[in-house]
C-alpha cells in the first residue's frame, strides 16, 4: 500500500480510482508536484503481484523508463533525472527476474549515463532485478555481464563500490 501521503492525494485528484490507478496517474503526470510523483514511483513496485510483478505496475514503469530512454543521450533537466532514477529503482525493488527487464536497463544510455547517480542506480536496480533465485542463469550472466564492463581501473569510485556489491550478489545467483 502507498505512504499516507500519496494515497489521500491521489484519491483527490483521480475521484473513485484504485489507489494502483491513482498512483499509475501521479507517476506519468509531469504536473504533479515533484515529490508526489517520486512517491508515487516509489510505492508502484508494493502493488507488485509476484513473481514477475506483471500487470500495470511493471507496465508504468517500464512505460516511463522507455519514454526517458527515447530523449538520451540529450541532456535531461534535474527534475527529469530525479524521476527517471526513481523508475530506476522502483522497477529494481520489483524484483521481477525478467531477461525483458535486464535487457532494458542494461544498456549504454543507462549504464555509461554522463551522471553518475544514474549509473549507480541502474547498477542497483539490475542487482535487485536479478537477486538470488530469481533470475535464469543465462539472465543472472548477462546481468554481471554489463555491471562488470563497467568497472574503472581505478575502482575508487562510487560507480565502482555499487559495482563490486552488484558484482558480489549477481555471483550468488550465478551459482547452479
Amino acid at each position: 500500500p502507498p505512504s499516507e501521503l500519496v494515497a489521500p492525494n491521489a484519491r483527490s485528484s483521480c475521484g473513485a480510482t484504485s489507489s494502483l490507478g491513482a498512483l499509475i496517474a501521479i507517476a506519468k503526470d509531469a504536473n504533479a508536484g515533484l515529490d508526489l510523483q517520486l512517491r508515487a514511483l516509489r510505492a508502484l513496485p508494493q502493488y507488485c503481484a509476484m513473481p514477475s510483478c506483471a500487470g500495470e505496475p511493471r507496465d508504468s514503469l517500464i512505460g516511463i523508463v522507455n519514454s526517458y530512454l527515447a530523449l538520451l543521450p540529450g541532456p535531461l533537466a534535474p527534475r527529469d533525472m530525479l524521476r527517471l532514477r526513481a523508475a530506476i529503482e522502483s522497477l529494481g525493488a520489483a524484483r521481477t527476474g525478467l531477461s525483458s527487464d535486464v535487457h532494458l536497463l542494461a544498456v549504454s544510455q543507462l549504464l555509461r549515463h554522463p551522471n553518475r547517480d544514474v549509473q549507480v542506480t541502474t547498477v542497483h536496480a539490475l542487482r535487485d532485478i536479478c537477486s538470488r533465485g530469481l533470475c535464469d542463469r543465462q539472465t543472472c550472466t548477462e546481468d554481471a555481464a554489463a555491471v562488470r564492463a563497467l568497472r574503472s581501473t581505478t575502482g575508487e569510485t562510487q560507480l565502482d563500490a555499487a559495482i563490486n556489491s552488484a558484482l558480489q550478489d549477481l555471483a550468488q545467483c550465478d551459482q547452479p
